[in-house]
């Protein structure tokens, strides 16, 4: 059977299934249409050259950056998001 039969038969079978029936093809289709463009994404993004001197960091170096982050945070070093407009325009 060719793909066009195929897509034939489908459309005639989707009059004719129940609703819940329907609705599982509707999620499935949903998911893999979602998992194709996720796999596009992250084709793209595999393909981004990386900035001279920039290393991917480890799950340790990442939770210490976290760590450092969340402590100046507590102790009010940050720039509001205001400021950050402000500062932005005299670049």
């Amino acid at each position: 059977m060719s793909i066009n039969q195929i897509r034939a038969v489908m459309r005639q079978r989707i009059d004719q299934i129940d609703e819940r029936f329907l609705r599982v093809m509707f999620a499935m289709t949903e998911t893999y249409l979602k998992e194709l463009e996720d796999a596009e994404l992250e084709a793209k993004m595999d393909n981004v050259p990386l900035p001279e001197g920039w290393k991917p960091m480890t799950e340790a170096e990442l939770l210490e950056r976290l760590e450092a982050s969340s402590a100046e945070i507590a102790r009010g070093e940050y720039i509001s998001l205001e400021d950050l407009k402000k500062e932005s325009e005299q670049w």
